[in-house]
């Protein structure tokens, strides 16, 4: 099972949060990247679910 975010120490984020760090930003971050970043995994995470649904349904 995956770690849960919530108790990851704030260390183990610094790559990314360097990688979405922009210092003119009035936020500190680039919110377009920062979001295609999580519409991505959240519609990986989307196609996977589907595909465990579509096995377990095949399994009944």
């Amino acid at each position: 099972m995956a770690t849960d975010p919530l108790r990851t120490p704030k260390s183990e984020y610094t790559d990314i949060v360097n990688r979405i760090s922009v210092a003119d930003s009035p936020v500190g971050i680039d919110a377009q990247y920062t979001h295609a970043i999580i519409i991505t995994y959240l519609q990986q995470i989307s196609e996977r679910l589907e595909r465990i649904e579509a096995s377990m349904g095949r399994r009944q």
